[in-house]
């Protein structure tokens, strides 16, 4: 009977022990949610030294204006310039054409080639069929022709022919003189024209007869014929 008693006591007391350090969990549960715990964060203040002081820039306006300005000032110069040149030029042309008719009967009349000096246009542009080396035809404008001479009958014709896909130039030297019936008479020789494919430009001889102070009325005739023309001074 003792010893039944004995551990009687001894449950009693496990389970009070028990009980006691169950309520001791969870009144420490209950006191962890009621103070929370402070977080263990450590903080440090840097104190940040102070900014530099912006640097002044120089407002780029007025540099800009004035270089606008320079460049409108230097426009306006040479406009005036090339004015003034321009007009020097025509002053100058002026100068070195002959003075009075282009064509003055008493020089011809005299067969004074010195009347002849400078520069002159034989014909107008003409179009018409070019033959090409193979045989081939295509439509060409054969341009006014150009003569410039000296006052002792020397000089050279030149003529451009254009076509769709072509260009000559022609450029021949030229010998005029006058003859007693107050004929003039132009020569040139035969001469390879520049350009594909190649074209010969044939031996021609021109003859004029004054009609006015402005104009002479002329014949070029080659191997292909005889072509009427004007002659006048080239302006």
């Amino acid at each position: 009977m003792a010893r039944s008693a004995d551990r009687e006591q001894w449950w009693a007391a496990l389970l009070f022990g028990s009980l006691l350090l169950l309520l001791l969990l969870i009144g420490a549960w209950a006191l962890r949610i009621v103070m929370p715990v402070a977080p263990a964060v450590g903080l440090s203040a840097v104190q940040l030294g102070a900014r530099p002081a912006a640097k002044n820039t120089p407002d780029p306006v007025p540099a800009l204006k004035a270089s606008l300005d320079a460049a409108r000032s230097d426009e306006k110069r040479l406009a005036a310039e090339l004015a003034r040149r321009v007009e020097d030029l025509k002053k100058s042309l002026e100068q070195c054409r002959p003075s009075g008719p282009a064509l003055p009967a008493e020089g011809w009349s005299k067969g004074d080639l010195g009347t002849l000096k400078g520069c002159w246009v034989l014909g107008r542009d003409v179009p018409m069929l070019h033959t090409l080396a193979d045989g081939s035809k295509e439509p060409v404008t054969i341009m006014a022709g150009r003569i410039c001479l000296d006052d002792q009958g020397g000089g050279f014709h030149e003529q451009v022919t254009l076509g769709p896909t072509s260009r000559w130039d022609c450029k021949a030297p030229l010998t005029v003189k006058f003859w007693r019936n107050g004929t003039l008479v132009a020569r040139q020789p035969p001469v390879l024209c520049q350009g594909e494919p190649p074209m010969q430009w044939t031996a021609t001889q021109i003859t004029c007869h004054r009609v006015d102070d402005d104009t002479a009325l002329c014949q070029a005739v080659d191997k292909s014929g005889r072509t009427d023309m004007e002659l006048r001074r080239e302006r």
